[in-house]
């Protein structure tokens, strides 16, 4: 995947995606493998705002019961099957433990009837699936059994529970980039750091979108025939670019935030029951959940949903952020967390729903949303698409393609990418797989480089075989090694330090990995791409700050 500048403003295209985010690259990917000729424009790097703030679960939609909608709970179990399938290196099963409290709608007994009519629902969960990849079905506990299973949870009223299962990403920044690299191996032509600035619009039609290179500090023009604003919370803002070069940034969104802490016990996943109740819900069973879910030996817990209103650009986790979702969770679950024992957080915004909300319970909205702006009044050939939920991505972006095919004056195939692997997914059996990689990888390197890269860690290990230095972890890193820095520069367009840092390797994401590791990557990438040591220092002030969150 390389950053070809010269392409994207000398040629045209049938389709110029405007957001680097899992759902523009989703849509990016699947707009290639038809045969589009396809352009991606991200204004900073791939997947870095609300791609990278998920709760890293791939789910079933065994909540949309409440709401009674089957319909969309098939959509989840289908793109969850999907994911398993395309990304079985980055995406693996989870088991959730549900306790119950009580009878009637919060009891074993209801319970006992969702998990029938999942099971009915996902019939063919696990076709095609290798074993170790496979979606068990679920079961009731007895009280004894859930206590066993949850320690730590309130006994009082206890009446039993559940376990179900579904699944989680195991580095959900690399699933993003996955997208990304796929679509290039097609043919797209990406660009990160390139910011639309506005259109060229010829009689009610975009003929070009003007495009800032942070970079490089130039502009150049990019012309296509379909384009499609897969910006997210920057979506109202960039089609009034439509009106004006300086559009009001002001946005009011659901903001959303999770905590990488300590690990908490039990290995299986599990809900809190929060006081923030979820008013769309047919079915009640009191209020919306937090979820505890165990993750590389941490854990995370989220999702909050507040207001917020400002500018995306401006969006931050702050310590009162991170100091009241504390003291809610200990209040709800009493696990003694301490803020010494939050190693990381992660957020983003989604938006809100249509119901009414308040400050301290901004309800996030269920729904993606998809506007043709042509159906408005607006340009002829613009499509927005605001997505929702993570396990959906490739759901949307197919339905979004094949609007866009029928738009499009030219033929293109059928949606291809329900059954295509994703790159580095061409895995039959990951069992398989990581006993062959513990033979080719460093030692201790192998599942770290399995599950991030799946078979695309040949051209990490080709690299470490030129250079044995690189073969070494970075300091204070058991797993993550020097050749993967290159890698991300040569291979993966990364050009600031948090790219690597946070997004082509899993250095940072499990919080601070200490200076002497910041420094020894920096090295690394100033050695391949000529920095300056002010500019390298700058980076890894940079990085640091994103380890600081904002008073």
């Amino acid at each position: 995947m390389k950053r070809d500048l010269a392409k994207l403003n000398n040629e045209s295209f049938d389709l110029v995606v405007i957001g680097g985010g899992v759902y523009g690259l989703s849509a990016a990917w699947d707009a290639a493998l038809r045969g589009l000729k396809v352009a991606v424009l991200e204004k900073g790097d791939f997947g870095a705002a609300t791609s990278s703030g998920s709760l890293k679960l791939i789910h079933g939609g065994l909540r949309y019961l409440q709401h009674l909608n089957f319909a969309r709970m098939r959509i989840s179990i289908n793109e969850r099957h999907r994911m398993l399938r395309i990304a079985p290196h980055l995406v693996h099963p989870l088991e959730f433990v549900m306790p119950c409290y009580g009878h009637a709608m919060k009891g074993p007994e209801a319970m006992r009837l969702a998990l029938l009519v999942n099971d009915v629902m996902s019939f063919d969960r696990n076709r095609g699936l290798a074993r170790d990849h496979c979606i068990p079905g679920g079961r009731t506990l007895s009280p004894a059994e859930c206590l066993e299973k949850l320690p730590g949870i309130r006994r009082e009223g206890l009446t039993g529970g559940a376990i179900f299962y579904d699944a989680q990403m195991h580095n959900s920044e690399r699933l993003t980039l996955s997208f990304g690299l796929s679509a290039s191996a097609q043919g797209a032509a990406l660009a990160n750091y390139a910011e639309v600035t506005g259109f060229r619009m010829d009689q009610g039609r975009i003929r070009a979108v003007l495009v800032r290179d942070a970079l490089g500090d130039r502009t150049f023009e990019v012309a296509g025939s379909m384009f499609l604003n897969m910006t997210g919370p920057w979506s109202d803002i960039t089609v009034r670019l439509l009106e004006t070069p300086a559009p009001d940034r002001k946005v009011t969104r659901s903001k959303g935030i999770q905590l990488v802490t300590r690990a908490l016990p039990p290995a299986a996943a599990f809900p809190i029951e929060s006081r923030q109740r979820d008013i769309t819900a047919v079915i009640k069973r009191g209020g919306r959940n937090y979820f505890v879910t165990p993750w590389r030996g941490l854990s995370i817990l989220g999702t909050t949903d507040t207001l917020y209103e400002g500018s995306p650009d401006e969006f931050a986790i702050t310590e009162s952020d991170i100091a009241t979702f504390l003291t809610e969770l200990n209040t709800l679950y009493p696990a003694g967390l301490e803020r010494k024992d939050v190693r990381f957080w992660i957020g983003g915004m989604r938006p809100l729903g249509d119901e009414d909300t308040d400050p301290d319970h901004a309800q996030a909205s269920h729904k993606s949303q998809i506007r043709d702006h042509a159906r408005e009044g607006g340009p002829a050939n613009l499509v927005s698409v605001v997505g929702v939920k993570y396990t959906v991505c490739r759901h949307i972006a197919e339905r979004v393609v094949n609007h866009l095919v029928r738009r499009l004056d030219r033929p293109a195939g059928p949606c291809r990418t329900g059954d295509t692997p994703l790159a580095g997914g061409d895995i039959e059996d990951f069992g398989a797989f990581l006993a062959e990689a513990q033979h080719a990888a460093p030692a201790g390197a192998a599942e770290h480089l399995a599950r991030n890269y799946g078979t695309r860690m040949k051209s990490v290990l080709a690299l470490a075989a030129a250079d044995p230095s690189l073969a070494e972890p970075l300091p204070n890193s058991k797993e993550v090694l020097r050749a993967e820095v290159l890698h991300a520069v040569r291979e993966e367009m990364a050009a600031h330090l948090p790219d690597v840092v946070f997004r082509r390797t899993d250095l940072g994401t499990l919080g601070h990995p200490g200076r002497a590791a910041l420094d020894e990557c920096a090295r690394l990438m100033a050695a391949e791409l000529g920095w300056a040591p002010a500019r390298t220092a700058e980076e890894v002030a940079a990085t640091e700050r994103l380890f600081t969150p904002p008073a």
